[in-house]
């Protein structure tokens, strides 16, 4: 019992990280498929080194994921949010919701929240009719216990590197990640390939190769296929928040009469700020969800008042919550 608090408890420790560290997840992030010979020349380290930090940063939980970003659009898939805030709600019940949603391949990313709703679920499907009878199928495992509710649907999405891990905004940060795109024919193969990756975007393709049933070659010319259709948009990490001391903020913008013109400079916005790591507009009650990763209540506060003076005279309203667990998170 003592053994299994103090390796809970270690879990929960924050890890600090060095400059050398930062630049390693600042690269992986930006493309976790990178050997660490080529990490190495980028952040002056030998190839052992890095190999060595990265298996570091694995084990003490840091490293929660490497991920494939695609562009959901070109596989014919429309990704939709169910948002529910609870009343008479415990945690037993809940985390055994949690533990069932979790299993549910159509569900891709829950999270509990604070703030105007409690818990976000992420789901994917081809059509409003699947969405529908995918709300139908969820709800009802919040009956007797649902406050409030509400549906967003993603029109367009995506997500950036995390320049805030060293400080320095680069141009090229943005992977697509809905693109309104014309969906592309995919064979089993490739359909297998990008299961793979969304497991382990990081596996070697001498890995990948044997699962499928084909040569090593073939995985990769796929691989270079489907980047080169822009249905491979990026390969990237997912991220211990606790561990590190981060605070992950999402926000849901309200606009008033705005002109496309400003409406494009705020989405412009999102693109530079080193600090936004993903940028969603959807069809809902509100128009734009980015999210927020910061180091402090005071850097995210200082961030959204610079944003609500620079676009005041389209922002309607903003309402805040705070990302306190991702309990799962693919993106597809």
């Amino acid at each position: 019992m003592t053994e299994n608090i103090h390796i809970e408890n270690k879990k929960k420790e924050k890890f600090k990280l060095d400059l050398k560290d930062r630049k390693i997840l600042y690269e992986l992030d930006k493309d976790c498929r990178q050997p660490c010979s080529k990490i190495g020349k980028k952040v002056g380290l030998s190839t052992e080194v890095v190999n060595y930090r990265i298996k570091r940063l694995e084990e003490e939980n840091i490293i929660t994921q490497y991920q494939v970003a695609l562009d959901l659009s070109k596989l014919g898939i429309i990704q939709f949010k169910i948002l529910l805030s609870f009343q008479h709600m415990n945690s037993k019940k809940l985390n055994k919701i949690i533990e069932k949603l979790k299993k549910n391949n159509l569900v891709k990313w829950i999270v509990s929240c604070k703030g105007k709703w409690d818990l976000m679920i992420a789901l994917e499907a081809e059509d409003t009719r699947e969405i529908d009878k995918l709300k139908d199928e969820i709800l009802p495992e919040f009956e007797g216990y649902l406050n409030k509710k509400a549906i967003s649907i993603c029109t367009s999405a995506e997500v950036y590197n995390r320049d805030y891990l060293i400080a320095k905004y680069n141009s090229d940060r943005i992977k697509i990640l809905v693109s309104q795109s014309k969906k592309e024919k995919l064979d089993a193969t490739d359909m297998k390939i990008l299961k793979q990756l969304t497991e382990n975007a990081r596996m070697p393709i001498v890995d990948i190769a044997p699962s499928i049933g084909t040569s090593a070659r073939v995985i990769n010319y796929r691989i270079k296929q489907l980047i080169k259709k822009g249905i491979i948009t990026g390969f990237r990490i997912a991220i211990n928040y606790e561990k590190l001391g981060i605070r992950f903020y999402k926000i849901f913008i309200y606009l008033d009469n705005s002109k496309q013109e400003r409406v494009n400079k705020l989405i412009r916005y999102f693109e530079s700020n080193k600090n936004i790591i993903h940028y969603l507009k959807v069809l809902g009650n509100w128009d734009f969800e980015p999210e927020f990763e910061v180091y402090s209540e005071e850097e995210f506060n200082k961030l959204l008042e610079e944003m609500k003076d620079e676009f005041s005279d389209i922002i309607k309203n903003i309402k805040i919550i705070t990302i306190n667990k991702e309990h799962k998170f693919v993106y597809f």
